[in-house]
């Protein structure tokens, strides 16, 4: 991974060609509405009002426009004031306006020196990045994280004989889930019962990654079938849903932990990260400089829980539902076999499969058989919805990681880059 910081140049001027029959020079008059002209806007002589409304309209409209009079010859008055939105923007590009062509300083009346662009403007998104000294990023270090004796850990747990717990007579498997993560002990907590975390560096961070990675594997430990997987199989496994797993793991403690409270809401505070540990993510301090050499505040856009809180939003939808154990490991199972089927090489995706159907299949008995209830479908949708959205979470941070990556933001390196790259 490159060290050094992002290269910015401004966008080069268009050339006399992409300025239409109308000289810069010697017109004062806009080319779109005939009224005073403000300067070069887009490859033409115009004022104020038409820039804007062909920065606003052609740049960032995902709607159609129609005619007014349908015939795409109304008059374009002065400012486009109450002028038909469609034919104005035919003008526009008419006389030559491209949206590609962001001109500076090809304003000849205004006397101001060339303004370089804002990178929000160069990213069409605005403050999503903020810069810091292009000298300091350029000497920021790479951390690397090996993460072979964590992998040693889960392995151990993945593959010893006595983690092989049989299932009793008549129980399914997610009733056999149940027993490997208990979702009752957060239902039935106080705030008390809690560490509270108020800092949060590389130490803390690691952790946390522990105690997820092997989380997920004594949780797969208790399905009968993942034992007749071999050990490279069952890693692959695991190093390809650990963070999904855990990430919807962790808003099912949190929903928990509020589903008794007087009023069932989450408030944008606490979050539980591990089995003991509360976060309070208004109060909590962050160490981010082995991870960037930028501020929390420089990046708040990519961080969880400072500037981006889409991650959250599935712990309202699982507090409506008021889910059993068995529906949240049933949703935790769905999650990870539904990711895991799409990651991974078709023999393992069609063991994944065959595990979704499992599932389902126990889903069905348990509401048949021990709820005595005969119509369940809302409840499969409302899971579903909780599952979509934490999906939505993940998938909307891949353009943010994009960005991200672009600019050289994140200075960490992984012996197992794959496990993540959802999230670095």
């Amino acid at each position: 991974m490159s060290t050094s910081s992002p290269e910015y140049c401004a966008a080069s001027t268009s050339s006399s060609s992409e300025e239409g029959s109308l000289s810069p020079m010697t017109t004062k008059s806009c080319q779109v509405c005939g009224q005073k002209a403000h300067g070069s806007h887009f490859g033409a002589v115009t004022c104020r009002a038409c820039a804007a409304f062909f920065r606003r309209v052609a740049a960032g409209a995902n709607f159609v426009i129609k005619c007014q009079k349908g015939g795409g010859k109304c008059e374009i008055i002065s400012n486009g004031r109450s002028c038909c939105k469609k034919c104005r923007l035919k003008k526009c590009k008419d006389v030559g306006m491209d949206i590609g062509n962001f001109q500076f300083d090809r304003d000849p009346i205004s006397t101001s020196k060339q303004i370089t662009p804002s990178l929000s403007t160069y990213l069409g998104r605005p403050q999503f990045l903020i810069l810091c000294d292009p000298e300091a990023a350029s000497t920021s270090k790479t951390t690397f994280i090996d993460l072979s004796d964590l992998l040693k850990k889960a392995t151990k747990i993945l593959t010893c004989s006595e983690n092989k717990i049989p299932r009793a007579p008549g129980q399914n498997r997610l009733r056999k889930l149940t027993t490997a993560i208990n979702f009752d002990k957060f239902t039935n907590s106080e705030d008390g019962d809690f560490r509270e975390i108020t800092k949060i560096g590389l130490k803390e961070t690691m952790s946390f990654w522990e105690y997820d990675l092997l989380a997920v594997s004594k949780w797969l430990t208790h399905f009968d079938e993942f034992h007749e997987l071999t050990e490279e199989q069952k890693l692959k496994f695991l190093k390809t849903i650990w963070y999904v797993w855990n990430r919807s793991e962790k808003l099912g403690r949190t929903a928990m932990y509020l589903k008794n409270k007087k009023a069932p809401k989450w408030d944008g505070t606490s979050i539980f990260l591990a089995d003991d540990w509360k976060l309070d993510l208004k109060k909590m301090e962050l160490d981010i400089h082995w991870l960037t050499s930028y501020s929390v505040e420089q990046i708040a856009y990519y961080i969880e829980g400072v500037g981006d809180w889409s991650a959250f939003v599935p712990i309202q939808y699982i507090l409506e539902l008021e889910p059993t154990d068995v529906e949240l490991n049933y949703m935790l199972a769905q999650i990870s076999f539904s990711y895991a089927a799409k990651e991974l090489d078709e023999d393992l995706s069609k063991i994944a499969e065959k595990y979704l159907q499992l599932i389902a299949d126990d889903l069905h008995n348990y509401y048949t058989r021990e709820m005595n209830v005969g119509r369940y479908s809302d409840r499969i949708l409302k899971m579903m919805k909780v599952n979509n959205a934490v999906m939505r979470g993940i998938f909307e941070r891949k353009e943010k990681k994009a960005i991200a990556r672009t600019f050289d933001i994140f200075h960490v390196e992984f012996s197992e880059p794959d496990m993540f790259k959802d999230i670095y």
